[in-house]
């Protein structure tokens, strides 16, 4: 009996069509990246698990092995802290910052196959280290809104938030760390229900409106008078900042404000972005600052930077990317003529086949 050839769950064998425009798109949003300065960089897919481990930057489920020397290694669920690993390890005091990177590769993790969700992803990337300003927030939520843009993206928006709003409101807010918690898991998973069935009613509505409710600065001005506190403030000027940018740039019908935007990795300390598509029904571009993140190898950096996931950003196109055909067949009876044609072709970069026939007279 023929063993059944099967993969394993969650991941997926790439045909020549697919796998020619997965390659296209990497390249192109990779050469969009070049153009703002950013030069790619690569890091392995497995990790060290004593090193990465900082400061609980993996909190999601990941697949881990064991070497010949006992190492614990785990195959990489993103590439944010493995970059900050390597600007730990090889960038450190003698280059010039602010630090542009880009990166394309292979993720893996064992988080819940429901959503389309895969075991295997490739994203593609940018990380800017060293700078804290407004400025810098802008460029990198310019270079995700440009990605979306660059192979037609259906309906894109960007939605923006700031983890200063969201989790400094709900700390005020709700004292018990149990119900505290099970709140931001509820944001996470856009579970609007049980947020509104495990609050009191004297502090549901500003809870609510930060779970449930977008938009843009009418949204601003309903929630700027929700707190006092000093960080919560600084948070919103900020964003009304860069919100007048993009504005004047051109992108007010594209961003939007939402505050129930939260990320799934620990280390994200203020800024939160997430890019959408039609008919997609979760982001295909996540991005955010993390401060605080390259401090656990190195010294304090600040850090802002996006991935999108190409799986996704493939379905949301509406371009069509076409699989290069051959422009003709050699078949010249000569061996050496043959291939002299081909390769004389290949030069001014045409496309052609060899006959791979022998000849009848040599057979």
């Amino acid at each position: 009996m023929k063993r059944k050839l099967l993969i394993p769950e969650g991941t997926k064998d790439y045909l020549q069509e697919e796998a020619f425009i997965q390659r296209s798109i990497v390249n192109k949003l990779l050469n969009l990246f070049t153009l703002w300065g950013y030069n790619e960089i690569k890091t392995p897919m497995l990790e060290k698990w004593d090193i990465v481990k900082k400061n609980n930057v993996y909190d999601q489920k990941f697949f881990s092995l064991l070497d010949k020397s006992g190492d614990l290694l785990i195959l990489r669920p993103e590439i944010t802290a493995p970059v900050a690993r390597v600007v730990a390890t090889h960038f450190r005091d003698h280059v010039t910052y602010p630090l542009r990177l880009a990166y394309a590769g292979e993720v893996f993790s064992q988080n819940s196959l429901k959503s389309g969700n895969r075991r295997q992803k490739t994203q593609v990337g940018t990380e800017l280290i060293g700078a804290d300003s407004i400025i810098s927030d802008c460029e990198v939520i310019l270079m995700a809104l440009e990605s979306l843009e660059s192979n037609e993206i259906k309906g894109y928006s960007l939605g923006i938030g700031h983890m200063d709003i969201t989790i400094g409101l709900l700390n005020e807010l709700i004292e018990d760390a149990d119900i505290r918690e099970i709140v931001l898991e509820s944001m996470i998973n856009k579970d609007i229900v049980t947020i509104e069935n495990i609050l009191p009613e004297n502090i549901k509505e500003k809870v609510m409106i930060l779970a449930a409710r977008n938009g843009g600065m009418e949204y601003i001005e309903l929630v700027k008078n929700f707190s006092n506190d000093v960080k919560f403030k600084k948070a919103i000027n900020r964003l009304e900042v860069i919100y007048k940018i993009l504005e004047d740039i051109g992108y007010k019908d594209r961003v939007f404000f939402d505050f129930g935007i939260l990320a799934d990795f620990s280390y994200y300390t203020g800024l939160l972005f997430e890019g959408y598509g039609n008919g997609i029904g979760i982001p295909i571009l996540r991005g955010g600052r993390y401060d605080n993140l390259i401090e656990e190898y190195f010294k304090s950096k600040p850090a802002v930077g996006f991935a999108i996931d190409v799986d996704l950003y493939m379905k949301s196109m509406n371009c069509k990317i076409d699989l290069p055909k051959s422009e003709g067949k050699i078949d010249n009876s000569n061996y050496i003529e043959r291939f002299r044609e081909a390769r004389f072709a290949h030069q001014n970069g045409s496309i052609v086949e060899i006959n791979l026939e022998d000849n009848k007279s040599e057979k």
